[in-house]
């Protein structure tokens, strides 16, 4: 088995194919770009539902993405209807370097959510470490149901599980694994 994942990572190398795993509810689409470590790239994070609650499905307002240092300064793609910003994290390396960067696309209008039954991809231009990798994407969808009273109760879809485990839902936050690529050395 390693023998043949072996093979077909160097043909996709050598080929342009892009092998991504498949993540549960946000995926990596790579479409023809490069993993190779030291490279710019650009890397689309695909949502492919909103969040669901008591039996209904709600449009996603808020996408947010955890940008590692691995991944450089992000640079994200414009989406019409929606809000971007790009936060660096407080913390820091020894060379001042922002540990990572949180990406927010956040919808103008209800009219600009991305409805329960579609798919979005979200895209963002990144410059890979040096040291081949993985790299995980943490992600976090927010919707927002009706609640009692007329306020709106937020919801989330929190895809930042990295190390295989599981967490149990609760009534408004919805677990699971972060969406990842794992870089190459050049040939």
């Amino acid at each position: 088995m390693k023998k043949a994942l072996t093979i077909l990572s160097a043909i996709a190398l050598f080929t342009g194919i892009t092998l991504v795993p498949a993540n549960a509810h946000v995926s990596v689409q790579m479409r023809g770009y490069t993993l190779v470590a030291g490279q710019s790239s650009r890397v689309y994070l695909s949502l492919g539902h909103g969040c669901t609650y008591q039996g209904k499905g709600y449009p996603t307002s808020d996408f947010i993405v955890k940008v590692p240092a691995a991944a450089g300064k992000p640079t994200p793609e414009f989406h019409y209807g929606f809000k971007t910003s790009v936060v660096a994290s407080t913390t820091v390396d020894a060379n001042k370097t922002p540990d990572f960067y949180l990406v927010t696309w956040k919808a103008l209008t209800l009219a600009h959510a991305i409805d329960d039954g579609t798919f979005y991809d979200f895209g963002l231009k990144v410059k890979w470490a040096a040291t081949p990798q993985l790299i995980n994407f943490e992600t976090t969808q927010i919707c927002y149901a009706p609640a009692v009273g007329g306020k709106k109760k937020p919801l989330y879809l929190s895809w930042t599980i990295t190390d295989g485990t599981s967490k149990a839902a609760t009534e408004d936050t919805e677990f699971g694994p972060a969406p990842s690529v794992t870089t190459v050395k050049a040939a």
